[in-house]
């Protein structure tokens, strides 16, 4: 008799298996992700793509009030200011360099009495309070506060800063009087004040050989005094109308709101409550044509003036000095030299540009695209007008992944190849944990080490006076794209390490054997045949971290300085130690304070777009390296 065929679960009678439902559980979970990818992006472009029109309609508002023509003006006034700073910047410089002992000596004995006040400052306020709401001097409480005051004194005067400018007696003077100073003592010690007055001489005396140039500097400075005052009475005309017609707007944008929701709504009352409502709402056309007539007769004014500064300072910048006898005098000089003619022609190209400039112009949509995307401002919440212009957040993004980039692809790419090809089995075990262990630190933790460790390092070690021929030494701001770029470095090794030992894995061992047989060392072997065969995998390593760099906000935010605005090339691989802002930085930074649905608001969105456009190419670009490698 045959045996009795086993009776089949519940779920197998209804045409479900066990492999078929684990087969649904992952491809459900595969579909969910695209489900929320495809949210994501819709989401993104929803609140993105009205930015273009909104920030179209505030540039055509630009251009009606009239900001726009002030703005012919105001430019080369900007580029002038700008031009007599660095002139300044340039004198003092040149007045510094010179005296730069007096300077020094000043500073190390200041920074050493501030180091004494800041180590003894607790308990002595503590006195000076006690003393000054009357308590006896003589009191127990008092007597305690300056035995405190003694132990903080002596661990204050042990621990003093360095001074290799002041002699050895003057170092001793100085603190051997801290040590007998009076707690209520107010003034400066007696060394501290003779070397500000040494130093105070030392720029007289050598302020009076450049008097000349003094004298070119200020009348540099006042020639544009007339464009001054013109831009600022045109200024004022313009954002009365401004604010005429931004009231108008939001007006008009309730009265359609209480619109639509008249024709939405079922109850006859509501519909009749809501339309009045927005019958009131509707708002006066405001004066544009006064105004603008009014602004359009001081056109012959603007070009006079342009005109005349444009006279002035040719004479003016034709008496400057050709060179200066410090090297950062001297740079900043030289940088005026090459300024100036791009001044004079900004001033000579105005007055055609003031004649031509029509306010019935049309804005187009595209003008809108192309502000945005080539713009060099990125200036919000302003009394005057907002711009949004990503290039100084992508120049940013772009020098500090260069950074990034080129202090990890060699030690990611290193480590990965003596890992996999040179270290024995010990090393593995601990290099490839170490290096992994990297990703698990927090990029928040990260930027608290770039702020009080890795920026105040580097700044120090750019003040050794050996190292003032590295381009932009001394480093002025700690925070900077080089700071950011080590860091995001530190953050994509494990990631360029980690793919690049895969890539080398994934290289047949016949490969290996094969060269072994000819008589090839491991050296030989390593660079002539494992590593071109593993070059695709490498690659897509490198572009990986990439994508790690640019996507990362925290570190930049924290430690690149966020200053929007294109570094100065002028100084050559001295502009990586600027400050600068990043795509990433400015979404994280603005996007909690910006009003919701504002143009602000939209675009943030907008930048996030482009990001997400630029690592999806990224990851694209690896994908098809990867998808190419012929291992």
């Amino acid at each position: 008799m045959a045996a009795k065929a086993p009776a089949l679960h519940r779920f197998t009678r209804q045409g479900i298996s066990l492999e078929g439902g684990i087969r649904f559980f992952f491809a459900s979970n595969a579909g969910l992700t695209i489900v929320i990818l495809v949210l994501i992006i819709a989401f993104l472009l929803k609140e993105g793509l009205g930015f273009f029109p909104g920030y179209r309609r505030e540039l055509e508002v630009y251009r009606v009030a009239g900001l726009e023509f002030v703005d012919l003006s105001r430019g080369p006034l900007t580029s002038h200011e700008q031009l007599a700073s660095v002139l300044n910047r340039a004198y003092y410089a040149e007045i510094n360099g010179r005296a730069a002992k007096e300077l020094k000596r000043m500073l190390e004995s200041s920074e050493l009495f501030n180091a004494y006040s800041e180590g003894v400052a607790p308990p002595r306020d503590l006195i000076l309070k006690n003393l000054e709401n009357g308590v006896d001097p003589n009191s127990e409480m008092l007597v305690q506060l300056r035995e405190r005051f003694a132990e903080r004194q002596a661990r204050a005067l042990n621990s003093l800063p360095p001074t290799p400018h002041l002699t050895i007696p003057e170092r001793a003077a100085l603190v051997a009087d801290l040590r007998r100073r009076e707690v209520t003592a107010t003034e400066d010690p007696a060394l501290v004040t003779v070397l500000a007055d040494e130093y105070g001489a030392a720029r007289q005396r050598f302020a009076e050989p450049l008097s000349g140039f003094r004298e070119v500097i200020d009348s540099f400075e006042s020639a544009g005094s007339d464009l001054s005052d013109l831009v600022m009475d045109m200024t004022e005309t313009v954002t009365v109308t401004k604010e005429a017609i931004q009231r108008a707007d939001i007006l008009e944008k309730d009265r359609s709101s209480l619109l639509a929701a008249a024709a939405n709504t079922k109850d006859p009352a509501e519909r009749e409550r809501l339309t009045a409502d927005a019958e009131a709402a509707l708002a006066e056309t405001p004066d544009i044509a006064g105004p603008m007539q009014t602004l359009m007769a001081r056109k012959p004014d603007c070009a006079a003036t342009h005109a005349a500064l444009r006279e002035a300072l040719a004479g003016i910048t034709a008496k400057l000095p050709s060179s200066l006898t410090r090297p950062e005098a001297n740079r900043l000089l030289q940088a005026a030299h090459k300024g100036t003619p791009i001044l004079l022609a900004e001033l000579a190209a105005a007055p055609a540009r003031i004649n031509e400039w029509r306010s019935d112009k049309p804005v187009p949509l595209s003008m809108a695209i192309r502000r945005f995307l080539t713009g060099k401002d990125w200036v919000t919440g302003g009394e005057w007008q907002d711009f949004y212009g990503i290039l100084p957040l992508f120049v940013g993004s772009l020098m500090v992944s260069v950074v990034a980039l080129i202090i990890a692809i060699p030690l990611g790419i290193g480590a990965a190849i003596y890992v996999n090809q040179f270290s024995a089995r010990l090393e593995q075990s601990l290099i490839k944990p170490v290096i992994e262990f990297i990703q698990a630190i927090p990029s928040v933790v990260l930027g608290f080490i770039g702020i009080l460790v890795l920026g105040t390092v580097l700044r120090e070690v750019s003040q050794v006076e050996w190292l003032a021929w590295v381009p932009g030494f001394p480093i002025e701001e700690r925070l900077n794209i080089f700071t950011a770029g080590c860091l995001l470095a530190l953050m994509s090794i494990p990631t360029i390490f980690s793919l690049a030992e895969d890539a080398l894995n994934n290289v047949p061992a016949a490969y290996a054997e094969a060269s072994d047989a000819l008589g090839a060392s491991r050296f030989q072997t390593t660079f002539r045949v494992i590593v071109p065969a593993a070059y695709s995998g490498m690659l897509v390593a490198v572009l990986l971290g990439l994508g790690r760099v640019i996507g990362e906000t925290m570190v930049v935010l924290l430690v690149a300085g966020n200053r929007i605005k294109i570094p100065d090339f002028s100084s050559g691989i001295g502009s990586f130690f600027q400050p600068a802002h990043t795509l990433t930085g400015i979404i994280a930074q603005e996007l909690g304070e910006v009003p919701l649905g504002s143009v602000h608001y939209r675009a943030l969105f907008v930048v996030g777009i482009l990001l997400f456009v630029i690592v999806l190419g990224i990851n694209a670009t690896a994908h098809r390296f990867f998808n190419r490698t012929p291992i």
